[in-house]
């Protein structure tokens, strides 16, 4: 074992808690060049998922994009609600219309 691979893995470890995974990676793959890479192979998964889940976008531009501006406020919130229900009550009826003019057509028949 090398003696300068532990000061790699200490520091590897104090990047790691401060959030910075990829250098904390890159110290790790040179320690377990010293060391071997089983020692250290689990420490270099765990950079490598924080890496991936911190690439995550945390909002989606758009949605943020209404949710600041003048557009999405309570008002609009309750006139679109009231649309939707205008809109769902006509479709029942369009659907009842329907379904009594393929009932008169199949009587028809």
């Amino acid at each position: 074992m090398s003696k300068t691979s532990f000061p790699l893995i200490k520091k590897a470890n104090s990047l790691f808690r401060k959030n910075e995974f990829e250098q904390a990676e890159l110290l790790y793959k040179q320690a377990g060049e010293q060391l071997g890479m089983h020692l250290v192979e689990t420490s270099i998964w765990l950079c490598q998922q924080r890496v991936k889940s911190s690439k995550v976008p945390q909002q989606n531009p758009i949605t943020s994009k209404y949710a600041s501006s003048d557009l999405y406020n309570a008002e609009n919130f309750v006139k679109l609600k009231t649309q939707l229900n205008k809109t769902q009550a006509l479709l029942e009826d369009y659907y009842k219309q329907t379904q009594n003019l393929k009932l008169q057509l199949m009587q028809r028949a």
